[in-house]
């Protein structure tokens, strides 16, 4: 039993993750930190005290949902795109000619976290693209992770 937040997702006997990425977009996480501040904002004012607690729980609750909404998730047996602990699409990595490449290096700046390159990561078979991890942070790490598992890739 493999639990995401509050949803759990069954995994094959022997199967383990290995990786997981919540992709969330940056104008969804800067809408659920701006209503948290703005909860906090209205927390510290006398009269709008009731309104700021409010602001808060939906920040807080958006922002978890959110994180549960979408995640990538690689085992040692297959990957799979979640969306609310279900499994969207989902490819054995035991499959023949499978290639999992990181393409479309995109570099972003950000206040708080500087500088940093989200990619996305695409498992194709013969020239097919089978599924595509998009905008994930850690695919140089799941490569790594997938050639000490003596994965070979592109």
């Amino acid at each position: 039993m493999y639990y995401i937040l509050f949803i759990s997702m069954q995994l094959e006997p022997g199967e383990q993750v290995i990786w997981s990425e919540f992709p969330m977009s940056r104008y969804r996480r800067n809408a659920t930190i701006g209503l948290s501040i703005l909860g906090v904002i209205f927390l510290l004012t006398v009269i709008f005290a009731f309104l700021g607690v409010m602001f808060i729980v939906i920040g807080l609750v958006m922002y978890f949902l959110l994180r549960s909404a979408n995640q990538y998730v690689v085992t040692n047996r297959r990957a799979m795109h979640l969306k609310f602990g279900k499994v969207v699409r989902e490819v054995p990595l035991n499959t023949p000619n499978l290639q999992v490449s990181l393409v479309n290096p995109q570099y972003i700046e950000t206040r708080l976290a500087g500088q940093h390159v989200v990619q996305d990561v695409i498992f194709l078979q013969n020239g097919m693209e089978l599924l595509r991890f998009s905008k994930v942070h850690k695919g140089d790490e799941l490569i790594a992770r997938l050639r000490s598992m003596g994965f070979v890739s592109a």
